[in-house]
C-alpha cells in the first residue's frame, strides 16, 4: 500500500538535495579551516612561549654554575654573572633579636600600656582592651595575640613557651640586623608590680647584629663588608650569596663561577625543539600531498609561506655580529635546526656573550620572533583572529542557509503530502465507484 508520508519525504528530499550537498561541503570546509587555525594557533603559541622563556636578562641561555670549597653558603649565579673566582671570610653572621619575658598567672594587669619599640617605630598595646576573657588580668596568650595582630607591629613575632610555673613570652624580630633591634617597656603600671619586674627581667637569647664579611681570605687582609642580612645579592653582579656559617681561622669560603656549556646547550635545545615542532606543524598544514597523499588544509596559503620565510630570515640573521650558525646551529635537509655540540662548545668558550645577544634583549632574535608571532596571535587584530572572524561569518551564512533549507523541506513535504493524500483519496473513490458496477 502506498504510504503518502514516505513519498512526500522522498520528493521533498529530492527538492533540496543539491543545495544540501553544497551546504555540507561548505560546512566541511569551515570545520577543516577552523581545525587548521587551532593547530596553527597552538603551534605558534608554543613557539612563542619557548622563545620568550629564553629572552630573560637573568634566566637567558647562558647558564653559570658555582663550585665552592665548602658548604658554608648557598650561592647561585644567573645568566649575567661573569666567570671568576671569589674568596670571602665570614667573621660574623647577621642574627635577629630574640628575647623572653616570663610571666606568672595574674602578673599582667588589664590596665596600662605595653610597648615595643624598634628604631623609629613604636607599637603600644592598651592592656585594657586585651583582656578578652574578662577575668581581670591579661594572659600571656592574650598579650601575644595582641602583639601579632596589631597593625602597628614594627616587625616582631610573639610566641608563648610554658616553663616551670610560668608562661614565657618569646619575642623574635622578623628581620636580622642591628637596625631591627627592639626594646620592651610598660607605662601606666605600678613600678613595683610583678608585671614591671617581669619586664625588667627580660632575657635576650640572641642579639640583633649585622653580618660582617671580608672580601679576601682574612680580616687582616680583606675588605670589610657589612649588611643587616646574611644574603648578599649585589656584591657580584648576577651572583646571590647566603652565608650560613662563620669562617674558621684560615678557612675562608672560596667559590668559582663558570659557564656551563652543556647546560647552556640544553637551554638552546628547547628553542631548537620548538622551532622544529613548528616547522613540522606548518609543513603538515601546507603540504600539497606530494601526488600520493592528501593536501594539507592550508596548502598554497600565501600567508603561511610568508610566515615561514620571515621565521627563517629572522632566525638566520646576525645579532651584534653573531648568528646561530656561529654556535653550530644549522638547518638539516628537512628544514630542521640541529646543534653541533663541538662547535657550540667552542663558540661558548670564545664568546658566551654572543649567545646572550642572540637570545636576550629587545633587539635579539627571540624578541623579533616574538613580535612576528604576535602579528598572528594577537587576540584583537592578529591574523589568526581575523581569519577566524571570516570563518565565523561564513558559518553564520551556512547556518542561516541550513535553516532556510529546513523551512523549504518542510514546505515541500507538506505540499507533497497533501497532493499524494488527495490523489489516494481520489483513487480509493474511483475504486469504490467501479466496484459498484461490478
Amino acid at each position: 500500500m502506498i504510504n503518502p508520508q514516505q513519498i512526500a519525504k522522498k520528493f521533498a528530499l529530492m527538492d533540496i538535495s543539491t543545495k544540501a550537498s553544497s551546504l555540507a561541503r561548505q560546512q566541511n570546509d569551515i570545520d577543516t579551516q577552523t581545525s587548521a587555525l587551532e593547530s596553527l594557533d597552538s603551534a605558534l603559541t608554543a613557539f612563542q612561549s619557548a622563545v620568550d622563556a629564553l629572552n630573560s636578562e637573568t634566566g637567558g641561555p647562558v647558564v653559570n654554575t658555582v663550585t665552592a670549597n665548602n658548604d658554608s653558603a648557598t650561592i647561585t649565579a644567573d645568566s649575567t654573572a661573569a666567570e671568576g673566582s671569589y674568596t670571602f671570610f665570614v667573621d660574623q653572621l647577621a642574627t635577629a633579636q630574640q628575647s623572653t619575658l616570663a610571666f606568672a598567672d595574674g602578673d599582667i594587669p588589664n590596665s596600662g600600656t605595653f610597648t615595643i619599640t624598634m628604631g623609629d617605630s613604636e607599637m603600644d598595646i592598651d592592656l585594657s582592651t586585651v583582656d578578652s576573657s574578662g577575668d581581670g588580668s591579661v594572659s600571656v596568650a592574650e598579650l601575644a595575640d595582641a602583639i601579632n595582630d596589631s597593625p602597628d607591629n614594627p616587625g616582631v613575632t610573639a610566641t608563648i613557651v610554658n616553663t616551670d610555673g610560668s608562661t614565657t613570652l618569646m619575642l623574635t624580630a622578623d628581620e636580622t640586623g642591628a637596625e631591627n633591634a627592639f626594646t620592651v617597656s610598660a607605662s601606666g603600671v605600678d613600678p613595683a608590680s610583678a608585671f614591671a619586674t617581669d619586664i625588667s627581667n627580660q632575657k635576650d637569647l640572641a642579639v640583633a647584629q649585622d653580618s660582617v664579611v671580608y672580601l679576601g681570605s682574612s680580616p687582616e687582609t680583606g675588605v670589610m663588608i657589612t649588611s643587616s642580612s646574611n644574603t648578599y645579592t649585589d656584591l657580584i653582579p648576577g651572583v646571590s650569596i647566603t652565608f650560613a656559617e662563620e669562617s674558621a681561622e684560615g678557612e675562608p669560603l672560596t667559590f668559582n663561577v663558570k659557564n656551563d656549556s652543556g647546560a647552556s646547550q640544553e637551554k638552546v635545545q628547547t628553542f631548537v625543539d620548538a622551532y622544529n615542532t613548528l616547522v613540522d606543524t606548518l609543513d603538515a598544514l601546507t603540504t600539497n600531498g606530494g601526488g600520493t597523499g592528501s593536501a594539507g588544509p592550508l596548502a598554497g596559503d600565501a600567508g603561511i609561506s610568508s610566515l615561514e620565510r620571515q621565521i627563517e630570515d629572522i632566525t638566520h640573521a646576525s645579532y651584534n655580529g653573531v648568528s646561530i650558525v656561529d654556535y653550530g646551529i644549522t638547518l638539516d635537509p628537512d628544514g630542521h635546526l640541529q646543534i653541533d655540540s663541538e662547535k657550540f662548545d667552542e663558540a661558548m668558550e670564545e664568546n658566551p656573550d654572543g649567545l646572550t645577544a642572540l637570545f636576550v634583549g629587545p633587539d635579539s632574535m627571540t624578541a623579533q620572533l616574538d613580535s612576528l608571532m604576535e602579528t598572528w596571535l594577537d587576540d584583537t587584530d592578529g591574523i589568526i583572529s581575523q581569519r577566524q572572524s571570516n570563518l565565523d561569518d561564513k558559518q553564520e551564512k551556512v547556518t542561516n542557509s541550513v535553516d532556510d533549507l529546513k523551512t523549504r523541506y518542510n514546505t515541500s513535504y507538506e505540499r507533497y503530502l497533501e497532493e499524494f493524500t488527495s490523489t489516494l483519496v481520489e483513487i480509493e473513490s474511483m475504486k469504490m465507484s467501479m466496484a459498484a458496477f461490478m
